[in-house]
């Protein structure tokens, strides 16, 4: 029966069936004397292909004494010289005959692979450890299907509509790609509303998540902003009306009306339904063909020339006839000099000496031509973009960045704040380790807590990551109460950074310009601007991000009431990496309602 159910989810695109929402990992009596146990089960059935997947932990100590309980994730992709990993460490303390129950984040392997119609498998595997008890391991397998959007159904919506939505995409899949492949396709996970974490890093894998207005209805309040977040970071909501719900109801932001909206870099639609049944067809068309968030991942920065962000870190050679001049040299000293002049006819038993000291001695030159060469640590360029929203307290950041290392001492980092990063496919060069060609190198991550280790950076590599925050401050941008209705605005700033261009937007429609920087604690009047500058301005700010962010952050900025700013450095906002990575000349757009008196 449970074969039955997996194959069955893995060929419906947008439901599941209404039982077991939750996907159990492990469900375990550790010791039946003391009624010890343990249960590990994901929020999402089944697992996103991306990002983070909530994982929630039951743990009963039926004992006399406290435990500590630790739990050791592994996630990893399986596909021929594509098994990427990603390892996790968390702990929960147990007391003494109490149960206790935590929400744990855990992060995903991406799959690089862009094959379209192939498939490829997925593995979770989860190490319980723990005073009193020796448990194996628990695994947890998926074969996924690249070329679809990650969405994620609430059982409200696919209760009545299973069935019909099964035979549509079967027979879409046969039409489209030539025939069908069977097996599970899982890539749409569902859920029970009730059960949604109240982070916006439990949503991080997912272009679309679907709900009811009366689920939507029902989300705690900590669960609506953690959706909104998500949202805000590139995420894509849909919310289907009831009969008799209407948009307005619903306390979405910017939404006035059904239909979609932009909302920072994501979107919220509104969508009709019958309450009961979502037409198959239909909704099928709807997401088919959609953008994939993981495609960000593997193909926007991976064409040369389609990062704008990679050529200003400029170019360097690898210097291979270095290598080739080293070698020759080398073979030169450690072949004839040494058999015929180090260690000659009658004195052979030098070459025990000779020999290692020749290969320590090249070691060591080859190591200083290194270091004299690359030096240490690395260089780099950011683009990082800023949302201000002073309604929520936040700023929401996404920050694209790029590196090339000399020698590194060290490749391990901590973030300050929960923070979705991950490696992107590099164009094909002798300094790119990930990227799209056979050789590529697999990526190996490991997270525990706030420390980040494994090949995020690596000696004398280039590498790309993208990182998504979601960070609390009062940083705003404030209109001057007191002016005439036809006076030139006036600014003040709270941004806790220098702005060195600003455009604003009023709520007539009428574009302004800032003369000159704008620091923190200070004021400055804003001068007419036409459509054009502002417009021109705008997409040459934006120009260093790929197309995708650079797209959305061109919709969203030519708002009304809006403010886009240019900045060189917002410590604040700026999340860093690797220490001993030289970051120069970030390129900064900040964007955001301004504060009305």
């Amino acid at each position: 029966m449970k074969s039955f159910h997996r194959l069955l989810l893995g060929v419906l695109l947008l439901g599941a069936t209404a039982a077991h929402a939750q996907k159990n990992i492990a469900n375990e009596e550790l010791d039946p004397l003391s009624g010890t146990r343990v249960q590990v089960r994901s929020v999402f059935d089944p697992l996103p292909p991306s990002g983070y997947a909530p994982m929630r932990i039951v743990a009963t100590n039926g004992t006399g004494r406290n435990a500590r309980w630790g739990f050791d994730f592994h996630s990893q992709t399986q596909y021929y010289r594509q098994q990427n990993e990603h390892d996790s460490s968390f702990a929960v303390d147990v007391p003494a005959r109490s149960t206790q129950s935590a929400l744990f984040m855990v992060p995903l392997a991406v799959d690089y692979d862009d094959r379209g119609a192939g498939s490829s498998g997925h593995v979770m595997r989860v190490g319980i450890s723990g005073t009193g008890f020796d448990e194996s391991p628990k695994f947890d397998h998926e074969s996924r299907i690249a070329g679809f959007p990650a969405l994620a159904l609430s059982e409200t919506l696919a209760e009545f509509s299973i069935t019909q939505l099964n035979k549509e995409l079967e027979a879409k899949l046969r039409s489209s790609r030539g025939g069908y492949y069977g097996g599970s396709l899982n890539f749409v996970s569902r859920f029970e509303p009730a059960d949604l974490p109240d982070a916006w890093l439990g949503y991080s894998g997912f272009d679309f998540i679907l709900l009811s207005s009366t689920d939507w209805q029902k989300l705690k309040p900590a669960v609506k902003r953690a959706l909104l977040e998500w949202v805000r970071l590139g995420g894509q909501l849909h919310v289907y009306l009831s009969p008799g719900a209407y948009s307005e109801s619903l306390g979405l932001p910017d939404i006035a009306s059904a239909g979609t909206h932009m909302v920072s870099l994501g979107k919220i639609a509104t969508l009709s339904w019958d309450g009961k049944t979502l037409p198959a067809s239909q909704t099928l068309n709807r997401y088919w063909g959609e953008k994939q968030r993981v495609n960000s991942l593997r193909s926007d920065h991976a064409p040369v020339g389609a990062w704008p962000l990679l050529k200003l870190l400029g170019t360097r050679s690898f210097a291979s006839w270095q290598v080739i001049v080293f070698l020759v040299v080398f073979g030169m000293l450690v072949g004839p000099v040494n058999l015929f002049v180090l260690a000659p006819a009658g004195r052979r038993h030098k070459l025990f000496i000779t020999t290692p000291l020749l290969s320590i001695g090249a070691s060591v030159v080859m190591v200083v031509l290194i270091l004299v060469q690359d030096g240490t640590g690395g260089v780099g360029r950011r683009f990082v973009v800023i949302n201000l929203e002073p309604g929520e307290a936040a700023a929401y950041v996404t920050q694209e960045q790029v590196s090339r290392t000399g020698v590194l001492l060290g490749a391990g980092f901590e973030m300050k704040q929960p923070v979705l990063i991950e490696p992107l496919v590099m164009p094909d060069s002798p300094w790119a380790k990930l990227k799209k060609t056979s050789t590529a190198q697999s990526a190996s991550l490991t997270q525990d807590g706030r420390e980040r280790r494994g090949n995020f950076f690596q000696s004398r590599a280039e590498q790309g990551q993208v990182l998504r925050a979601a960070v609390s401050t009062r940083a705003r941008l404030e209109l001057k109460a007191g002016a005439a209705p036809d006076a030139a605005p006036t600014l003040i700033s709270a941004l806790g950074f220098t702005v060195e261009e600003l455009f604003y937007t009023d709520p007539a429609g009428a574009h302004w310009r800032l003369e000159k920087p704008l620091s923190t604690g200070q004021s400055a009047t804003l001068v007419k601007a036409d459509d054009s500058s502002q417009r021109l301005w705008c997409e040459a700010a934006v120009n260093p991000a790929v197309d995708s962010l650079r797209i959305a952050l061109n919709t969203t900025t030519n708002r009304r009431s809006f403010f886009v700013a240019k900045a060189r450095k917002a410590p604040d906002f700026t999340l860093d990496t690797l220490p001993s990575i030289r970051w120069e000349d970030d390129r900064i757009v900040v964007f955001g309602p301004v504060t009305q008196p």
